[in-house]
């Protein structure tokens, strides 16, 4: 697994990829906030992943989540039109 140095307080797990392969996720917002903090100014996380050369890891980039527990709460009280659920 690969981690993003620096970002070790905002790593919030692992999720399993297709073809079974392991990656680090990361919450999105601590990881701005961390960057922020550190200097970085608007758009921090994003032009961060660019500096590191974030697209060349292709399949083995971890996962930045923007955690919703709204978006959670409408899953379980009503069905969205475009999603399938899976039990």
């Amino acid at each position: 697994m690969l981690a993003v140095e620096g970002l070790d307080k905002a790593c919030i797990g692992t999720a399993l990829c297709s073809g079974g392969r392991e990656v680090l996720v990361y919450d999105a917002n601590k990881a701005e906030q961390i960057l922020i903090d550190g200097g970085f100014g608007e758009d921090a996380l994003y032009l961060y992943l660019l500096e590191c050369g974030f697209e060349e890891l292709g399949d083995e980039a971890p996962i930045f989540v923007y955690l919703d527990e709204e978006l959670g709460h409408d899953l379980t009280t009503k069905r969205r039109g475009h999603l399938k659920l899976v039990h």
